[in-house]
């Protein structure tokens, strides 16, 4: 008998320890599953936040890395160069930068630089006859006209007037003032550069995109009122009247700190551009030579360095 009930409280002991074994083990499975599933979902939306933070870093990535093409410029020749005037350039475009093309009216920039390298800006001039011949359809300038140096330089670089050109480069002597235009290109290292006359109404007066990007950087360090001229929009004259800028983008750009137009037949369109750059100390050079559309082609170039 009380073998029998030792065998009933071994078997009692048995079935209690097997069960509170289950019943534990139960318990830790659960909480494990339930552990499991916090960092089951833990883990999710880490991988959901990585793959996040991976999709902006590409996208950032392709942004900064994605290839950016060159403008499609349909002029003869074109250069773009980012410069702080202290001997750090470069070049953002080019498009035969390095071909000698005639400038048109460009050449009034260096008609500018010898002008106020020679003259009393404060000395009269008189309007000659052969003066008033050079751009007979445009009524600016007329024979007899008086007004002071300053003024024509005004004249012929806001309006571009080829009279007004003339009547600087004859008072020396034309061919006495072209020469020292074409000395002054060889002191400035415009090695593809040559003057024919003061206006640029001459096939012959030609250079390059490069060497008009040099020059353009001179006038900025020596000449800055030249700059300054040539981003007048308009202004009154007495005894002439209001005078308008031939560069139509100055109503557009704000940040052009100078600049010049020119146009013949053979020519074509031809721009200069000096630019701030707005975001530090440096500045864009545009040039365009022998387009059909001068200011588009420039707009081009614009927006590309940008």
């Amino acid at each position: 008998m009380k073998i029998k009930r030792i065998l009933q409280g071994v078997c009692l002991s048995f079935v209690f320890i097997l069960f509170s074994g289950c019943a534990i083990y139960g318990v830790n499975a659960c909480f494990s599953t339930l552990t499991s599933g916090i960092n089951a979902s833990g883990i999710l939306l880490a991988d959901i936040s990585g793959v996040q933070d991976n999709d902006i870093f590409k996208t950032e990535n392709s942004a900064q890395n994605l290839e950016i093409k060159p403008p499609e410029i349909n002029a003869e020749s074109a250069i773009s160069v980012k410069t702080d005037f202290l001997g750090n350039q470069k070049v953002i475009f080019e498009k035969n930068a390095d071909k000698k093309l005639p400038i048109a009216s460009l050449t009034k920039l260096m008609t500018a630089i010898v002008s106020l390298e020679n003259y009393d800006l404060l000395k009269k001039i008189t309007v000659s006859a052969k003066a008033d011949l050079q751009d007979p359809m445009l009524i600016d300038l007329k024979k007899g006209d008086v007004f002071l140096t300053i003024d024509f330089l005004h004249i012929m670089l806001v309006e571009s007037s080829n009279k007004a050109a003339y009547a600087l480069a004859e008072q020396m002597g034309t061919k006495n003032f072209v020469a020292l235009m074409n000395q002054k290109a060889l002191q400035i290292g415009l090695k593809n550069t040559f003057f024919e006359d003061a206006t640029g109404l001459s096939e012959k007066n030609i250079s390059t995109a490069y060497d008009l990007a040099k020059m353009a950087e001179y006038i900025i360090k020596n000449y800055p009122e030249i700059a300054e001229i040539t981003r007048t929009k308009s202004f009154d004259l007495p005894n002439l009247g209001k005078i308008e800028n031939t560069n139509d983008l100055l109503a557009e750009i704000p940040n052009i700190v100078g600049g010049k137009t020119g146009f013949t037949r053979i020519a074509k369109g031809c721009i200069l551009l000096i630019m701030d750059d707005l975001s530090g100390d440096e500045y864009f050079i545009h040039i365009i030579l022998g387009a059909d559309d001068r200011f588009l082609e420039a707009k081009k170039l614009i927006d590309f360095s940008k």
